[in-house]
């Protein structure tokens, strides 16, 4: 069946989709050397939003400003119409953001299994979930993340992101 606009209810039409992420005029800096000179953008609900651009023009800055890995110098981040500039990266986290490092940065004396359960908003075992995105660390849960491939070492740092069940990866 042809999806059509006349053959989708207007309701569904009607609502736009939610805001989930807004950032208002972003700058990071490092020392005097400004590599975000000001930043805008909106993400809203179920929709991927891309942020590409050459070697060395801020896309890392970016996103680990975001986190708060950086400081930002001026500008706002909302997730969900709450301010999370001024927060630590560990109340971020807790107010829905989630972030995969480059280079993964898994514990690679921690087990898989271990790894996964640092990205845990409360104790508890690792969400079934997980593992069917990811069947091969599930596999290998009783092994230390550092005798990982690459790859699997990415899974790894995607699952232990998704843990925490955020609002915006």
């Amino acid at each position: 069946m042809e999806t059509t606009l006349e053959s989708i209810p207007k309701d569904v039409m009607a609502t736009p989709p939610a805001e989930v992420l807004r950032v208002d005029g972003v700058r990071v800096a490092y020392g005097q050397s400004e590599v975000i000179p000001g930043l805008s953008f909106q993400a809203h609900a179920n929709e991927i939003v891309a942020v590409m651009g050459r070697n060395g023009m801020g896309k890392s800055t970016l996103l680990k400003a975001l986190i708060g890995m950086l400081p930002i110098r001026a500008g706002r981040v909302e997730l969900l119409g709450r301010d999370l500039t001024k927060l630590e990266s560990h109340e971020r986290v807790a107010a829905g953001l989630a972030f995969v490092p480059q280079g993964r940065m898994i514990f690679p004396t921690l087990t898989v299994e271990e790894n996964i359960q640092t990205g845990l908003r409360s104790h508890g075992g690792v969400p079934d979930e997980i593992y069917d995105f990811f069947p091969v660390l599930a596999q290998m849960r009783k092994r230390r993340g550092g005798n990982l491939s690459g790859g699997q070492q990415q899974q790894l740092a995607i699952a232990r992101a998704l843990a925490s069940n955020p609002k915006v990866l």
